[in-house]
């Protein structure tokens, strides 16, 4: 074998590795973009409120508060939460919680999640600032739902997730009408996107 030719084999064994590397690099980037864990997305929070009773005096409050959480899962791998407790609170006092139990968003798919919480009237009958409140016709609520979970990779590997959105409710007692603004957060270890809106309930 003469040097010549010996110089032309490794030139070509150099080039074939090139192709290679590039080939697999091209290889990783499309499975990266296809198969890369995405976080879910809140694409709409309504808020039901039902006033069932309200009594000034003696006071009284029988209430339900629903936050109907819809979540887009763009990922081809799914997402899985853990059982989690959304809560109601008045004047920064919880007065209700409600359990949403555990589930999963497959892969390019869109699921509701709606905690309906009842709320405690005695709790809110017993808050300080109830008599204010009722006076003026308007009881300021909070509502939390929070859930936390993990986006899957090709079954294997698990990115935390955690989706959470606050509702700021205002409730018209004497008219049994509410109003609501919801922010919602969606946070990775990494990253957290927020978003928020206003609704209307008459």
């Amino acid at each position: 074998m003469t040097a010549k030719s010996s110089k032309k084999e490794h030139k070509a064994a150099c080039c074939l590795l090139l192709a290679a590397i590039v080939i697999l690099g091209v290889l990783a980037l499309a499975f990266y973009l296809v198969y890369r864990p995405r976080p879910p997305r809140v694409v709409a929070t309504p808020v039901d409120v039902t006033i069932e009773l309200f009594s000034l005096v003696p006071p009284k409050l029988k209430a339900v508060v629903g936050v109907h959480v819809v979540v887009n899962n763009p990922s081809n791998s799914p997402y899985r939460y853990g059982e989690s407790l959304a809560a109601v609170t008045y004047h920064g006092e919880p007065v209700g919680t409600t359990v949403v139990p555990r589930g999963e968003i497959e892969g390019k798919a869109t699921r509701l999640i709606e905690p309906a919480t009842v709320v405690d009237g005695v709790k809110v009958a017993e808050n300080p600032h109830f008599a204010s409140d009722a006076v003026a016709g308007v009881l300021p609520f909070v509502a939390v739902t929070r859930v936390e979970g993990k986006a899957l990779v090709l079954r294997s590997f698990e990115v935390s997730v955690t989706v959470e959105v606050v509702c700021f409710v205002q409730m018209y007692v004497f008219h049994g009408e509410s109003t609501s603004r919801c922010v919602s957060s969606v946070s990775t270890a990494t990253e957290t996107v927020s978003q928020g809106g206003a609704r209307s309930n008459p």
